[in-house]
């Protein structure tokens, strides 16, 4: 196959040394091709550039240079390039003047040709190109200067997450490969778009009415300055915009459609999801810590919670950084606004690696705000107590929740080997996800520092447990007290009944943690009477304590004991009938005592998540996994609405108003004039373009202020320009009369809809 490179230059000086060079300095990538570069001067009235060219052409490193007698524009430039390209039977790569090519961006490009017979075009992955754009910004990097440098080193960081190539509605004319056969059957970009917009769509359309498709080049990479050389002829660009607007309209009606179905797919939102995983100027990459659902109150999970955040506050982290977001009373109840390292946040924004949610999500919202946050989501599923008792099952949907979770979830911890089991039975044919199946530290001293200082003593025997009727504890601390009466009883719980004097009931979860220690330090034995639990914290802070420990004989109790060499002062029964004979052994026992076997602590455990978590940035799947997750994400989230539509919808109801596709910005065009150099200019392409002044538009616009070039006359030729109306947006003109005469709303439209 042979292959001509067309460019077509207008201007900037600069820009084309760049682009020149780093273009022919990858040429021998692609000498298997047989490449001449075709340069096309558009610009004979700049000595500067003509020089430069001219120059070139004599070194050979032009193969053919065309001088225009006159500017004719972008299209019967490219046209000059590719009739010889028809001619000789090759295809081209139309490559912009303001971009710069990288290593493998031509033999990549070639070799997505090559993979399959009805790829009619490829373009690059750019900073700046429409659909073509990859990572999309903001990300981690758009923030600060965004010189090719910086942009190159964005989408190396994240590029290879992506498959060799995707196939997009269109081609992007920065920088695109069209193959000989589409070029010998359908020649070259219409003129009848005049100087530019719609061209390459419409040849694109062309070819893919017969089934030529156009691919993206995932791989490959070229930089593009974009608006660095905005044209300030006198021409109606509105008027060449709206018209060329109505012939893509009138001649491919498919175009607008196939765009918008794009941007909807999973593959194009998994896209903009990576850009996440570009990591910061310092080379970090930002995890997330979901404590939304966390409460003002004291519980197992949160003192799990609280652990894994301690550990990771005292690590000193070279590759993340670390957020807690949680309400900001949370924070300050559980001291979570007093960390050294880790940062607090409140609101929910989606620039992080990797989400953390400590447990399992009991609603819609949980899933939908983990999967807005990070691509790589990771849930603690501690027990599956919400599925299995009836009582529970029946008020909650979690089963549709959880499934999801089992198949597109990234990874899953489990606390207890009993924990995954139990929810592996459920979840058999979609349980996908990695799991990090661990028994939380079953090293007693792992639990005695926040005793310290607490009196010890022998007052009452205290049942653990709360309203739930699988904890059991109002039943249980009720027989306890009838049977003995001579013995005090503390029940954390409801149900316990009246009459007794010899019992109290306390509130679960809102005793504060001092209160709760001097109960725990001053019993003479600790009853668990609970029928289902993931993992007994209440057992190992019992034997923190040497506290004698009356239990119910359930797997997750025998899995923790399983772990010590020997065990004395802790008493299973099976069923309440044992259960007065056994708090009367445990009292007089006195004390329970544990030998350790291979225990661990809280860091061990901790850092074991955290390494688990962290581990799936160098998975291949991310991408995969990601469009799986949004594909079921959106079946799981239309169920979830039918179910909470009435069946039959209010005759009296008025209709819902039509949603627009196209976004609302205003720009204040006064304030806007008022500005001076470069304010003025950084301001513009905030407003307009939405992104901030790369370092050559800004050189650029400044120089053109500094020559003479009014703001206004900027600032139409911006509002005209292709990358404003590859924005698709509408924007509202405040002012719009210190312009020019023309109606207070344009419409952004052309080759691709950036807006999600």
């Amino acid at each position: 196959m042979k292959l001509y490179l067309i460019v077509p230059v207008y201007r900037n000086l600069e820009l084309v040394k760049n682009c020149l060079e780093s273009l022919t300095a990858r040429l021998p990538e692609i000498r298997d091709c047989d490449p001449k570069v075709i340069v096309v001067n558009d610009s004979p009235d700049d000595e500067a550039v003509s020089d430069y060219l001219s120059d070139r052409a004599r070194e050979g490193l032009i193969d053919i240079y065309i001088v225009n007698d006159e500017n004719l524009g972008f299209v019967k430039s490219v046209n000059k390039g590719l009739a010889i390209c028809k001619r000789d039977g090759a295809g081209a790569i139309l490559v912009n003047s303001d971009t710069i090519t990288y290593r493998n961006t031509l033999s990549e490009m070639v070799a997505v040709l090559k993979t399959d017979p009805q790829i009619g075009f490829v373009c690059p992955r750019s900073n700046n190109a429409a659909i073509a754009t990859f990572p999309q910004a903001p990300n981690n990097l758009s923030g600060i200067a965004t010189t090719p440098e910086v942009c190159y080193i964005s989408w190396q960081s994240v590029y290879r997450y992506l498959p060799r190539y995707t196939f997009a509605p269109t081609a992007v004319g920065f920088y695109m490969l069209i193959s000989p056969q589409v070029i010998a059957n359908f020649g070259s970009l219409d003129e009848e778009f005049g100087v530019g917009y719609e061209e390459e769509n419409d040849l694109v359309m062309r070819a893919g009415k017969v089934g030529f498709r156009a691919a993206l080049a995932n791989h490959a990479y070229a930089y593009h300055a974009g608006s660095a050389s905005f044209m300030l002829h006198e021409i109606d660009f509105k008027g060449q915009q709206s018209g060329n607007l109505q012939k893509m309209a009138g001649r491919h009606p498919e175009f607008l459609p196939l765009v918008w179905e794009f941007e909807r797919s999973p593959e194009y939102r998994a896209m903009t999801q990576l850009k996440n995983l570009v990591p910061t100027a310092d080379g970090k990459l930002k995890i997330a810590l979901d404590l939304l659902t966390m409460g003002r109150h004291h519980n197992g999970t949160n003192e799990l919670i609280m652990n894994f955040v301690r550990w990771c506050d005292s690590q000193a982290q070279d590759e993340f950084e670390i957020f807690v977001i949680c309400d900001k009373s949370v924070a300050e109840f559980h001291g979570l606004d007093e960390l050294k390292t880790i940062r607090l946040r409140t609101e929910i924004a989606p620039v992080y690696a990797i989400s953390i949610f400590f447990g399992q999500p009991f609603d819609l919202h949980q899933i939908n705000v983990m999967e807005h946050l990070a691509p790589i989501n990771i849930y603690g599923m501690l027990d599956v107590i919400a599925l299995d008792c009836s009582y529970l099952r029946g008020s909650n949907n979690v089963h549709a929740l959880w499934s999801h979770v089992a198949r597109n979830a990234n990874g899953l911890f489990f606390i207890s080997q009993f924990s995954h089991d139990t929810f592996a039975n459920r979840f058999p044919r979609k349980y996908r996800a990695e799991a990090y199946t661990r028994l939380l530290p079953t090293k007693p001293s792992a639990y005695e520092a926040r005793y310290e200082g607490v009196d010890m003593g022998r007052e009452h025997v205290l049942v653990m447990g709360n309203h739930f009727a699988h904890k059991a504890a109002g039943i249980t601390g009720r027989t306890i007290a009838e049977a003995i009466p001579s013995l005090s009883v503390v029940v954390m719980g409801e149900g316990a009944g009246g009459g007794l004097r010899n019992i109290r009931e306390l509130h679960s979860g809102v005793v504060p943690d001092e209160e709760m220690n001097e109960i725990f330090a001053r019993s003479s034995a600790i009853i668990l009477p609970s029928y289902y639990e993931g993992f007994g914290l209440s057992l190992m802070h019992a034997l923190a304590l040497g506290k004698p420990v009356v239990a119910r004989d359930i797997p997750a109790t025998r899995e923790i004991l399983s772990t010590f060499q020997s065990v004395e002062g802790v008493f299973l029964y099976y069923s309440d009938k044992e259960l007065a004979d056994k708090v009367r052994e445990a009292v007089a026992f006195g004390r329970s005592h544990v030998t350790e076997g291979e225990t661990q602590d809280w860091a061990q455990w901790s850092k074991g998540l955290f390494d688990f978590a962290t581990d799936f940035l160098n998975r291949p799947d991310i991408y995969d996994l990601l469009m799986d997750r949004i594909e079921d994400g959106d079946v799981l989230r239309k169920l979830h609405n039918l179910e909470a539509v009435p069946a039959a919808p209010t005759p009296q109801a008025p209709p819902a108003a039509p949603v627009s596709l196209v976004p609302d910005v205003t720009i204040n065009v006064a304030e806007m004039l008022d500005l001076d150099g470069e304010q003025f200019v950084e301001t513009f392409y905030q407003q307009v373009l939405g992104r901030r002044a790369d370092p050559a538009g800004l050189t650029h616009h400044v120089a053109l202020l500094s020559s003479g070039v009014s703001k206004q006359d900027m600032l139409r030729s911006i509002l005209s320009s292709p990358e404003f109306k590859d924005r698709r947006i509408r924007a509202t003109l405040l002012g719009e009369e210190l312009l020019s005469r023309r109606k207070k709303t344009l419409l952004g439209k052309g080759k691709a809809k950036i807006a999600g």
